[in-house]
Order: structure tokens, then sequence, then C-alpha cells
């Protein structure tokens, strides 16, 4: 690639990485995440177009494939998710994270052809797209924009705190280490032959950039209350500020063995009371993540070798809390019971979706990380790099990074500079120059599949972009109580989304609602396939008693209380199909049921139920007597 085209290429690059966090396109459904994907998906195929063009038309060597081992393991990782997916699982749904990561891989191979010199900018534009959302999140806290959620003041493009401090994070330790190593990152560029100007220029530009990347994301990330994420910033400045200025390591080779076992027992005794005070500061949550752990694993147990498949998480987990409340009755860990989509740690919930299989080829590719070995001028880039990736990981443990473009993005980046800048290397086509006989065909062959690949999926783009348009159609006329316009919107792009388990579990609801009950069943039970909750089990239970089906209707209703047992609204509706269908005996068990059970959070509709339940007591006691 020339050097006129390398620049249009890094400044396009650049643009991807700097604007694509900030995209909130309203239009879409889930509009944070999908507007995302889908100028993800377009601006790739502008990059894809750009690299294959400049391939073909490369009048030097047409290409020199070095590979390092971490190159080989995100292949097998990714070969092995597709296989697994597609081939050894029973059943696979409409997966927005596969696209993107289909995606991750493309853009991954993009980055592998990159010099150290050029990932400088697009760090760059990772620091600035950071110190954007920073900025608007600390707008939103003052009220002059709304966030993406009621029930957070601060969200910056994203759905809710937790991912917004997430990618802050996985910015901070790019900022931190762009700032310490300047000079380094200058000299890589080789501005000292430049004139005073541009070499001024370059001082401002990586003295100031990072410098205001640190002040904003520090000055709103208390505000975003993730523990996750103060814990992760924490631990990844301490490793790029030990890598700058190996403060410990000094202090270690001067202190004796008393002194550093002492040493070692106040940073326990420290370490212990700060995990300590942070998980009592939203004691809550903690156990609610502590809960969800837990039937994870039991969903871990019973899919061991192959997991259940990728992005397929949510298809099971809600099933396995059922049957750990139906074995062990309504525990206190009720109480933080919820639907739950994530497991809310990326690390099990990798293992869920992949199994002890897909757990050893990540292992693999981890241990390759840990013993990567770079140039000695290459050290500065690794530190930065390295608490880049400590900062993701740790945030990964309690929260649910992978689900969230902007940060798989820095991430993919991450592994494409480690794997540029790692010494070992294995080389293939260096032999094929431009006067060989096979390199015309092999040429042609590229542009063709190129250019049919990148219309392919502009095509799938396009109806894709569609059909998020029209579901977010129909959930805005279910809400204003047009049911029947909703029921036309969903049908239509039905044959699109028949995969995507909230696209399902939506269209059945408003069939249900809109007593098309016989429609509802057929949906409301596709979508069990892909996604289960209690608002599907309870939707499925209307449809079978509109239907007279009573036997069904109690099996769903009751696999709706199973799953959350705090819930006061599934056992209403039992309470209402007993009295329905002329079991006494059965509603007023469940109406005695209702107003013995300990309220969680007190409100107007608990208050309701229960008076409906007093009324069903006093007129069938009323009778029995």
């Amino acid at each position: 690639m020339s050097k006129k085209n390398s620049f249009y290429f890094i400044l396009l690059l650049a643009t991807f990485f700097l604007v694509i966090p900030s995209i909130n396109q309203t239009d879409y459904v889930n509009s944070t995440i999908t507007s995302k994907t889908l100028f993800f998906i377009y601006a790739l195929l502008g990059l894809l177009s750009f690299y294959i063009l400049n391939l073909i038309f490369n009048k030097n060597k047409l290409v020199s494939l070095k590979i390092s081992k971490i190159d080989i393991f995100v292949s097998i990782i990714f070969i092995f998710i597709s296989l697994n997916r597609y081939f050894i699982q029973s059943n696979y749904g409409f997966s927005i994270r596969f696209i993107e990561l289909v995606g991750l891989g493309l853009l991954y191979t993009i980055l592998r052809g990159l010099t150290s010199k050029n990932f400088i900018w697009l760090l760059l534009a990772i620091i600035v797209s950071g110190s954007i959302q920073a900025v608007y999140g600390n707008l939103q806290l003052l009220g002059y924009y709304a966030s993406n959620h009621a029930g957070f003041a601060l969200t910056g493009s994203f759905f809710n705190p937790g991912p917004y401090a997430g990618f802050l994070t996985a910015v901070w330790p790019i900022a931190i280490g762009m700032y310490l190593f300047k000079e380094h990152n200058i000299r890589l560029l080789q501005i000292e032959n430049k004139s005073k100007i541009v070499k001024r220029l370059a001082a401002v530009v990586f003295e100031y950039i990072p410098l205001i990347g640190m002040a904003s994301i520090i000055l709103v990330l208390p505000a975003t209350r993730s523990r996750a994420a103060w814990v992760a910033v924490c631990l990844s400045s301490i490793l790029i500020i030990e890598y700058r200025y190996s403060i410990i390591n000094k202090f270690l080779r001067n202190t004796n063995k008393i002194k550093k076992t002492i040493l070692t027992i106040v940073s326990i005794v420290v370490i212990s009371s700060i995990l300590f005070g942070v998980y009592h500061l939203k004691k809550g949550s903690s156990d609610g993540r502590l809960f969800i752990w837990k039937v994870t694993t039991e969903v871990i147990k019973e899919n061991p070798l192959f997991g259940v498949g990728f992005d397929r998480f949510k298809a099971h987990y809600m099933n396995s809390q059922t049957n750990y409340f139906v074995k062990n009755g309504e525990t206190q860990e009720a109480l933080v019971a919820d639907n739950t989509y994530y497991a809310f740690n990326e690390w099990l919930q990798y293992i869920v979706e992949n199994g002890l299989i897909g757990a050893v080829f990540l292992g693999l590719l981890l241990y390759t990380l840990f013993k990567i070995k770079v140039k000695k001028g290459d050290k500065p880039m690794f530190a930065i790099l390295s608490s880049g990736l400590l900062a993701i990981g740790c945030f990964a443990f309690f929260s649910y990074p992978m689900q969230i473009l902007p940060i798989k993005l820095i991430l993919v980046l991450i592994l494409a500079m480690l794997s540029t800048i790692a010494i070992k290397k294995y080389e293939f086509f260096k032999e094929l120059k431009p006067n060989k006989p096979l390199l015309v065909p092999f040429k042609i062959i590229i542009f063709i599949v190129g250019i049919i690949s990148i219309f392919k999926v502009a095509h799938y783009a396009t109806v894709l972009e569609q059909s998020l348009k029209t579901w977010k159609s129909a959930l805005n006329s279910h809400q204003y109580g047009d049911y029947e316009s909703a029921i036309q919107a969903y049908a239509k792009v039905y044959p699109e989304l028949k995969k995507d388990g909230d696209f399902l579990m939506n269209y059945g609801k408003s069939l249900s609602i809109n007593k098309q009950a016989k429609q509802a069943v057929k949906i409301l039970e596709e979508a069990k396939l892909h996604l289960n909750t209690t608002i599907i089990e309870t939707a499925l239970g209307d449809s079978y008693k509109n239907l007279k089906q009573y036997d069904k209707a109690e099996r769903a209703y009751q696999h709706g209380a199973n799953m959350i047992p705090v819930r006061f609204y599934p056992m209403y509706l039992l309470a209402k199909l007993y009295e329905e269908n002329g079991d006494k005996i059965k509603a007023v068990k469940m109406a005695q049921n209702i107003l013995d059970k300990d309220i969680k959070i007190p409100s107007t509709a608990i208050k309701e139920i229960q008076a409906e339940m007093k009324i069903i007591l006093q007129r069938h006691n009323n009778k029995t007597d």
C-alpha cells in the first residue's frame, strides 16, 4: 500500500474506532446495541473494499503472511465457536453477537496488516472516543442530555451505566499508558526528522489527548457506581505504573525477608478490606451475582464438553434457575433472583456456551499471551496492551463486556497489536512475487470473492436494518395499545427474525393480549427455544387459558412462578385460573399462599392482588362452609 493510501486507510480506521461508541440511532429496537452493530457492518464493508482494492492493485509483492501463535489460537477459537454453534448444537438462534464476531474476525485480519506505528493513531482515536463519552456522561448528570435508561441518569451512549463504565475502563489504561510513554511513541513515529511545527504539534497531541482522556474518565467513573470498573482501573493502573517506574520491584529488591512478610500480610489485609467494602457497597447486587454464578455452574454441569452454543446462555439459564428453586424451595436467594440474560462473569459464560473444550482453547490463547516475547523497543507498547487486557479481563469477572461492541473493538485491536509486535512468527507466501504466473489468477480470485461477499453482506445488512426498524415500530404500536398494527408489523419481519427470542417474545405477547391465542402459543413456544423468561411463561399461560387448555396453562404459570418465586403475578394468574376452571380447593390454597407471602418490594399492584385474593377466600370459604 502506498504512503498516500496508507494515510487514508489509517484515517478511515481511526474514524471507525472514534465514532462507533457514540452511535445511538433510536429508529431501531435496542438502539444502543443494534445501531452500533449496523454502523459497524457498513463501516467494515467500506474498510474491506478499500483493503481489497489496495491488495489487488499493489504492484509490489502481494503479501508476506506472517502468523503468530496468537493468530493461530484466535483462529482456532473462532472456528470452534462457529462449528459448535451450527453443527454440534441441536439448535441456534438469531444472534447480533455472532454477526459482530464475524465482523470482528475480519477486522482482526485487516488490523494484522498494520505496523506498530500505524496502531498509535488508532489508540489515540480510542482515547478521544473515551473522552467524548466521559464528557457526554457528565452532561447527562448535569441534566443537559437524557440518559438511555429510565432508572439511571448516567448511561453515555449505552443502555445502562454498566457497559458505559466498562468502555471507560477499557480506555483508561490506554490513556494512562500513552501518557506515560509519550516520548517513546513520538520516537516510534520518527517525528524528530520533521519540521518544528510538526514536532510541536506531536508533542501537544501526545501530551494532552491522553491527559484529557484520563481527567475526563476519572471525573465521571465514580458516578457509574460500577465496582467492577473501579477494581479494573486500579489494577491496570498499578500494572502500567509498575511497567514504567518499577516502584514495587525496586522496593522489594531493597527489602529483607521480614519486611517482605509484613508487607505481604498488610497487603492481604488491605485488599481483603477493600473487597469486603466493595461487596457491601451494593450487597443486594453482589448477592445477585453470586446466585447467578451458582446457577450458571449447574448449566455447565449439564453441558460440560461443548456447552450450550454461542449466545445461547439466555436460552438455558432461566430453566436452570427454575430447577434450582423447585429443588430447594423459596430460599433467601429468591430475593435477588430475576430474569437473567447474562452470567455477569464472561469467563463463566464463555464456558457455559463453549464448554470445557472451548475453555481449553481459550486457556491456550491466554497462556500464549502470557508468554509472548517482544523486542526491547516494543516493550512500552506491550505494557500498554497488557494493562488494557488486564482491565478488560478484570471487568469481565463481574460484568458482561463481551456483549458490548465498543469494548470488543478495543480487545480485538489489543490482540492484533500484540500479535504484530510478537517476535516469533511463521511466514507464508514470501515467494509470491509480481513476476510469478500464479499471481494474476490469485488476485482475480480475491477480487471476485471479495466483491460477491461485500454485496451479499450489504444486502443482508439492509434487510436487517429494515427489520430492526419495523420491530421498533411494532413495539411502539404495542405500547399505545394498537395490537393489530403491532401484529402486522411483527408478521412482516417474522421471516428475518424468527429465531430471535426477544422478537418472538414481543410478537407472542401482542398476539396473546389480542386474544389470538392459537397463533400466540405457536410463537411463544418457538420463543422458548431461544429465550425463556417469566414474560413468555405468563403470556403462554394466558393463551392456553383462552384456548381452555387449563392443564397447559397451569404448567406455564407454575413454571413462571418457579422462575422467580418472590413474584406475585404468576401466582395471581394461577389463582384466577383455578377459579375460572372451577377448582375451588386450589384457588383457595393459592389465594392463601399469596396472602401469606413475604413482600420484597411493596407496590400498589401487590395490594390490589392481595385484595382480590381476600375476595376469593371469602367467596369460596363461605360456599365450602
